[in-house]
């Protein structure tokens, strides 16, 4: 890493108060991002399905996991994990806080684990040969 690389500052992301609660909200940074506020907690996490790239703040909401709105995919909020029969990525999932009434993300996702499923198939069925 180069020695004048600059550390790059927090992403403000608005008032929380203007985040409806339980439903995921699109969030025009760079890059995109959903917000989902559920009671005191507030999942922030990448607004692109890592299987086909359908936007993920369209998706159904059921207890903590996210569906997606295209192929069924499911993810765990609070860690990003692909859940259920359409093995993916793990999502990219931000650290936020609030200061100030305002809430703010890390400037890059967190790590992620190692994934313990493949990686997303194909969305195109394909056909077996005899």
């Amino acid at each position: 890493m180069s020695p004048f690389r600059r550390e790059r500052p927090p992403v403000c992301l608005g008032p929380l108060t203007s985040l409806p609660e339980d439903v995921p909200t699109r969030v025009a940074t760079s890059p995109p991002v959903a917000i989902l506020r559920h009671g005191d907690t507030v999942h922030v996490f990448e607004d692109r399905c890592p299987h086909a790239g359908a936007i993920l703040s369209r998706g159904t909401l059921t207890n903590e996991h996210l569906t997606c709105p295209a192929h069924k995919a499911t993810f765990e909020l609070a860690t990003g994990r692909s859940t259920g029969q359409l093995p993916c990525r793990p999502l990219h999932t931000y650290t936020s806080w609030l200061q100030d009434g305002l809430l703010y993300r890390s400037p890059t996702p967190r790590p992620t684990r190692k994934a313990q499923k493949s990686p997303c198939p194909n969305p195109t069925p394909t056909l077996d040969s005899p």
